[in-house]
């Protein structure tokens, strides 16, 4: 695909370990992260991260994740900046895992606007003239929305460069559905950030230099299977 400059690429498999922190402060993470014996430093500048999510009407991706099947896919449309209004630079991603190693596969979309008003039908219509692959179009045609969210996303990298940290925070579920969105079902979780390790398969062997060191421990987490229990509360069982 043809990056915007905002979008960090994914272009080969890559394991993420994740932390939940609840009732700490941002300042927290960033001196957990800043006094790791391995070293970190901030790098890129942080920004907001919006993402519409996309699965099988009977929310076969969500539950793929509920039941923790080694296999799964997240389909989504990421982009970053303001939530709503006109969005620039919208990405079409695939999150692909298998186990506890995940690649994304990413398509450049063209503009559209984000209101009340957009529908299943207006993303159909996108995904047409963004010429995205026969395969590719044949597979979101079959979806339809399920969630919207939003964070705010700082990032670190290790002063040798093979493992980094997102601090994930700020943390806004929307529903959203096939048509007539008013965006007011919305759910903010602010005692809780995610914390993400994120390194090359090879470097696996060495991880536990960094996690050994954490004051939290690891836990499985996922914001698509958050949101829906969230807005859906019967889920979440």
């Amino acid at each position: 695909m043809q990056n915007s400059s905002e979008y960090t690429a994914l272009e080969n498999a890559r394991f993420e370990r994740k932390f939940v922190v609840e009732n700490k402060s941002v300042q927290f993470v960033r001196q957990m992260i800043k006094v790791n014996p391995i070293g970190f430093r901030k790098v890129f500048r942080p920004r907001r991260i919006n993402n519409i999510y996309f699965d099988s009407p009977n929310l076969n991706n969500y539950f793929d994740n509920h039941f923790g099947r080694s296999a799964r896919t997240k389909v989504r449309i990421r982009w970053y900046g303001d939530t709503f209004g006109k969005i620039e630079n919208p990405i079409l991603e695939f999150k692909i895992k298998r186990a506890l190693v995940g690649k994304k596969e990413s398509y450049q979309l063209l503009p559209f606007e984000l209101t009340s008003a957009t529908s299943k039908q207006d993303f159909i219509a996108l995904f047409q003239k963004s010429g995205l692959p026969e395969g590719v179009l044949n597979e979101v045609k079959r979806l339809v929305p399920t969630l919207l969210n939003s964070y705010k996303r700082e990032y670190y990298k290790s002063f040798d460069g093979k493992y980094r940290f997102t601090v994930d925070n700020g943390l806004r579920f929307y529903g959203i559905k096939s048509k007539n969105n008013n965006f007011r079902q919305c759910s903010e979780e602010n005692n809780t950030i995610v914390v993400e390790l994120k390194y090359d398969e090879q470097e696996a062997d060495n991880v536990s230099m960094i996690t050994s060191r954490l004051p939290v421990r690891l836990n499985k987490y996922s914001k698509y299977a958050r949101g829906i229990e969230v807005l859906h509360p019967h889920l979440a069982v």
